[in-house]
Formats: structure tokens, C-alpha cells, sequence
């Protein structure tokens, strides 16, 4: 579990008297002050613990609780039974309208008992990265396309993944923060996995075995989209575990096509969503499609250098916004004018032309094609 505010005055049974709104931000670090203005030494996102030795006014006590607010600070445990037998009035109305989180720390709770508490939070935390890293790598080899079939099974064995697995794939705006919450969903499921991070998505390697991918991502995405934003989902099919690259690139690819329709996009999106995309999946040799994207991309990629990848990336656009100059050029943070000169460089290099259907379609196909080759 994530550590926060909330999460540690509930698990020690200490009360918030202010900002419940704002205790569920991640606490970064736990420090113990007496400074006035410990901010100098502080990055944000930590818990403070004071006696208040110094705050010996109404004015000292508002402009400490500003301070830390401005700051970041992510809450503040006040002890009593020292300089002060009770919360202060002036902290306490300070604290609530800046919606920041107060609570009082009695006198036979010591500041060492909430460190500690914290602490070891904290290093489950990071080893829980440590083990997403794991899965990370784990998932990184398996998607070369150089295992034998008994060796992706041999990777995934350990996360409890049998003979039939699915993927599941997420795009919102910080994948890393919804890590732990899609792990934790998946135990509470029981449903055996790994998750990783790749291609700015957030990945869910399933077990499948009397599993629907989809319902399962249905019921994920909801819990996310409540804590996080907006979330796009996609899952694979169940296949067999030793096709976990063709059901990464499913999920990825459902989610890439429906995210260039119009505003009707499918709550999660599905192998029945690829379109065009099935095409360039039922292309199993590596080596075949990297080199029908070569031959169409290869020429403004060599000609230019550097430029080459911002002609490429500048066409991606392009095409996305569906030949709209405006848009792709708001998009690429440039004005249109500059846009147009790329597009003409592409096709002076390519030999091809936009007022062509077919060039327009093969363009599309390569930019695809690349990523899926990658």
C-alpha cells in the first residue's frame, strides 16, 4: 500500500483535524523540525513532526502552516504535551482553510514509533519498484522475439502465468503512479500477473486460464479512472503464453486505433477494433516488415540525418490529424507554414505524393509497420 497522510494517521489511530481532502499525496519522506522555516531543506512531498517549541503565536502558527503549504509539504503532526497541551486554534483554522493536512501527535506516542512505521512503508515501496523493474526486464526480453516458446514460459512462470495468458494495456497521463494500485487490484482479484511499464503504457501480463481479458480490463479501468483521470484500455485475447509478443502488440494496437477515431471509442478497446492493424499483425516475420518500412521511410531517415526523425515524426502527425494542416500543426508545436515545408521535403525524398490514396495508405502502413518492428 502507498503511503500517505491518510494511510498512517489511520493505521496509528491518530485523528485529522484538517485536510482529509488533500491526505491521500504520496509521502515522499518523513523529517522531525523545530525550525520556523524548514523549507531551505526540504523538496516537497514530506511529513513534518515538530513540538512547536517556536510557534508561540497565533501569527508564527499562520505563517508556518503557509509556508509548508506553499511548499508542498504534505502534512504536519503536531505533538502535544510539550510546548503545547493542545492543537492551537490559529494552527488548527490556519491548516483548514489552505485544506492541509494537521493531526496531533500525544505525548505517549513518540516521533520514533511514526518514523519507523514510515520508514518501513517506504522500503516496501521501493522494493516493490525493485520487483516491478524485475517484471519490466522480464517483459522487455520476452517482446524480442528471440526466446524459444519453453523460454518465455520459463520467464513467466514465477509471476503464476500457466499455458494461457492476455495482456492488458493502459494509457493514461502517469503510468508509474498507477503501477502499485493495478498490481494491488490484480491480487485482490487473484488474478496472477505481472505489470510493467512499456511503451508509455501501463501492462498487465495476465494469467488467462478461465479468464475474459476484457471484462477483467472493463472492471481495472474503472477503479483507475477514479483515482487517476482518464484512462484508455485495451486488452488482448487469450492465446497461448508463448505468443505473448502478438498479444502485447494486439492490446497496443486496439488501443492505437481507436484512439484515432472521432470521439467513439469502445470502453475498452479489442482485437474487433484492429482494422488496419490486422494486416500488419498477420505479418510474423520481423525482418519482412522492418524492410517494407525501410523502403518507404528509409529515404527521409538517410537524407537528412537527425532532421530525418522530426520529418518522420512531423508526417506521424500529419496523418493522425488526417491531412488537417491546422490541427497536426498546433500539435507539432510549429506553424503551418513550416509543416507544409516538411511535408514537401517527405516527398521530394520519398518520391511519393498526398493526393495519393495509395501513398497516403503506405505512409501509414510504415509508420505502423516501425513501431511494431521495434
Amino acid at each position: 500500500m502507498e503511503l500517505t497522510v491518510e494511510s498512517l494517521t489511520d493505521e496509528l489511530g491518530l485523528e485529522l483535524v484538517s485536510g482529509r481532502e488533500s491526505a491521500g499525496a504520496h509521502v515522499r519522506w518523513v523529517h522531525s523540525t523545530e525550525l520556523l522555516d524548514p523549507t531551505p531543506w526540504l523538496k516537497g512531498g514530506e511529513l513534518l513532526l515538530t513540538t512547536g517549541i517556536q510557534l508561540d503565536g497565533p501569527k508564527a502558527q499562520r505563517e508556518f502552516i503557509a509556508r509548508l503549504a506553499d511548499h508542498e509539504i504534505v502534512g504536519l503532526g503536531l505533538g502535544t504535551g510539550f510546548t503545547h497541551k493542545r492543537l492551537p486554534a490559529a494552527l488548527v483554522t490556519a491548516a483548514r482553510k489552505r485544506l492541509f493536512p494537521l493531526f496531533e501527535v500525544p505525548y505517549s506516542l513518540p516521533f520514533i514509533a511514526i518514523t519507523e512505521r514510515s520508514f518501513t512503508q517506504l522500503v516496501n515501496e521501493r522494493y516493490e519498484m525493485l520487483q516491478r523493474s524485475m517484471a519490466g526486464d522480464v517483459l522487455a526480453e520476452a517482446l524480442t522475439g528471440h526466446l524459444y516458446p519453453e523460454e518465455v514460459q520459463a520467464r513467466l512462470s514465477p509471476f503464476g502465468i500457466g499455458e494461457q495468458l492476455a495482456v492488458l494495456a493502459f494509457g493514461l497521463a502517469d503510468p508509474s503512479a498507477a503501477a502499485g494500485p493495478l498490481e494491488r487490484i490484480l491480487e485482490r482479484e487473484k488474478v496472477p500477473g505481472l505489470v510493467a511499464i512499456r511503451a508509455g503504457l501501463l501492462c498487465a501480463v495476465v494469467n488467462a486460464e478461465r479468464l475474459e481479458p476484457v471484462e477483467l480490463t472493463r472492471k481495472v479501468r474503472g477503479e483507475l479512472a477514479v483515482r487517476f483521470g482518464e484512462v484508455r484500455a485495451a486488452a488482448s485475447r487469450p492465446s497461448a503464453t508463448h505468443s505473448l509478443r502478438l498479444s502485447f502488440h494486439e492490446a497496443r494496437c486496439a488501443l492505437e486505433a481507436v484512439r484515432l477515431r472521432n470521439g467513439d471509442a469502445p470502453e475498452v478497446a479489442s482485437y474487433r477494433d484492429l482494422g488496419s492493424f490486422q494486416l500488419l499483425l498477420a505479418l510474423q516475420d520481423d525482418d519482412a516488415l522492418s524492410s517494407y518500412c525501410r523502403g518507404v521511410l528509409g529515404p527521409i531517415e538517410e537524407a537528412e540525418g537527425d532532421y530525418g526523425e522530426e520529418l518522420v515524426r512531423s508526417l506521424d502527425v500529419f496523418i493522425e490529424h488526417n491531412g488537417h494542416w491546422e490541427k497536426a500543426a498546433n500539435a507539432l508545436y510549429c506553424h503551418r507554414h513550416t509543416l507544409r515545408y516538411r511535408i514537401r521535403r517527405v516527398e521530394q525524398l520519398t518520391g511519393r505524393d498526398f493526393s495519393s490514396a495509395r501513398d497516403r495508405i503506405e505512409f501509414w502502413l510504415a509508420l505502423r509497420g516501425r513501431e511494431l518492428a521495434r
